[in-house]
């Protein structure tokens, strides 16, 4: 090969698109033989570098090259041995795009499954797992570098492992993984990644809305503010020896509801004796009872049910807590408080898949019993309106999800009011 010659023939700049045309198609492993590149608009000096080429003129207003032709040529006139030689002669050697690719892929494969072997084995983290795999999204705020992956899906990790938390501070979490107390704010790379566990983990589906995000991290126990989202209750009595105990008792003696922020949870709870349980020698609630019958806290998802019970039942009720229609932070923390206090948690919420999803969190996870929520209570109730949304298992009963499914149609708390109000009645 001569490759001056060959650069006097075809190294014209006014032929450069021709060997650029050709070299991306073996970068992409696509073949030169019967291939035709072309110039849609080809300035005068192209055309004319194209027609001393191949010896004729051109025909049309763009210009056609076919590789096989310029092969030929090349060969003919013992340039080089054809096109791809001339390639690489002139512009250097061929990447394989497609070696390179699935070498990535492999290594990226590699740091999910790190990730996976480095987790806790929770069903919930694998699914994040494989959610972050198939999005690309580690690979997008890595810029596609195997390394700076592998650190950001670790640290990712790391703070999964924590969670849920019990009232952290959002920049106390991010400090104590990464020493950066910024490093899960929104729009940082490892909070793009967190937040969809959080998220996750929550049921919250509108997570990149600013308060779509304070409900996601504040359902894994992460604050990004002490006294947003306060629990509210209705008769839930506490001893007197904190601000907190005094207030629900002061609440609690006239039957008017009460809410708790998490900073009051957090810096100085309530201490609760459970009638009947181990944290206490029992009593009412106003007198620092958080128990009704048998230690007995009940719980609903609506605050329209605690409203009745109030309205209803005055101090008479039975203690009742409200998630209103998500686990946050400060439900989370009074209810884990009461069961550590000996209560037994009951627990009613709506029959649809986001209250099911929620039943999932305080019966599965936070140790509560149903409340009347089961297949059969469900299939005597009268119904509503048509299910919508994805369908979510009952984890305290199997025969739920078939029978809901079944019969296509929500109940909603409001609509069995009167027993649960019953319930309530009886159970002080």
């Amino acid at each position: 090969m001569s490759g001056d010659r060959l650069r006097a023939v075809i190294g014209a700049r006014e032929l450069g698109w021709i060997m650029e045309k050709a070299r991306r198609r073996l970068e992409r492993g696509e073949p030169l033989e019967g291939a035709v590149v072309q110039r849609r608009d080809p300035t005068a000096a192209e055309r004319a570098a194209v027609e001393r080429l191949l010896g004729r003129v051109s025909r049309g207003a763009g210009l056609r090259v076919s590789l096989d032709e310029l092969g030929q040529l090349l060969r003919g006139a013992e340039l080089c041995d054809g096109v791809e030689a001339a390639v690489e002669a002139l512009t250097g050697p061929v990447r394989d795009l497609r070696a390179e690719a699935a070498r990535a892929e492999a290594a990226f494969q590699a740091v999910f499954e790190e990730a996976a072997a480095s987790g806790d084995g929770r069903p919930e983290v694998g699914a994040w797992l494989d959610d972050l795999r198939a999005s690309g999204l580690v690979r997008r705020l890595s810029g596609g570098e195997v390394g700076a992956a592998r650190r950001l899906l670790g640290q990712a990790v790391e703070v999964v492992r924590r969670l849920p938390a019990e009232g952290v501070p959002l920049a106390e979490l991010a400090a104590a993984v990464t020493g950066d107390s910024h490093a899960l704010d929104a729009g940082a790379p490892l909070g793009a990644l967190v937040l969809r566990f959080a998220a996750a983990s929550s049921g919250v589906t509108d997570w990149e809305r600013a308060a779509g995000r304070r409900e996601a991290w504040d359902g894994v126990g992460v604050l990004l503010d002490e006294l947003s989202a306060p629990v509210l209750v209705l008769n839930l009595g506490a001893a007197p020896d904190t601000l907190a105990g005094r207030v629900l008792s002061l609440h609690a003696a006239t039957g008017e509801p009460c809410r708790l922020s998490v900073r009051q949870l957090r810096r100085a709870p309530p201490r609760f004796e459970v009638a009947g349980g181990s944290g206490g020698s029992g009593g009412s609630g106003g007198s620092g009872g958080s128990g009704g019958s048998g230690g007995e806290v009940f719980v609903c998802e609506n605050p329209a049910i605690l409203a009745a019970a109030a309205d209803r039942l005055g101090p008479r009720g039975a203690p009742l807590v409200c998630v209103e229609g998500q686990v946050r932070t400060a439900a989370r923390l009074l209810l884990e408080r009461l069961r550590e206090a000996g209560a037994t948690l009951r627990y009613h919420g709506d029959f649809d898949w986001g209250g099911v999803r929620i039943g999932n969190v305080v019966i599965g996870r936070l140790g509560a019993v149903p409340w009347r929520y089961g297949a059969a209570e469900y299939r005597a109730a009268p119904k509503g309106a048509a299910l919508v949304g994805a369908e979510v298992a009952a984890s305290w009963d199997e025969e739920l999800g078939a029978a809901m499914r079944e019969e296509g149609r929500a109940v909603h708390e409001e609509g069995v009011v009167e027993e649960l109000i019953e319930d309530l009645r009886r159970g002080r």
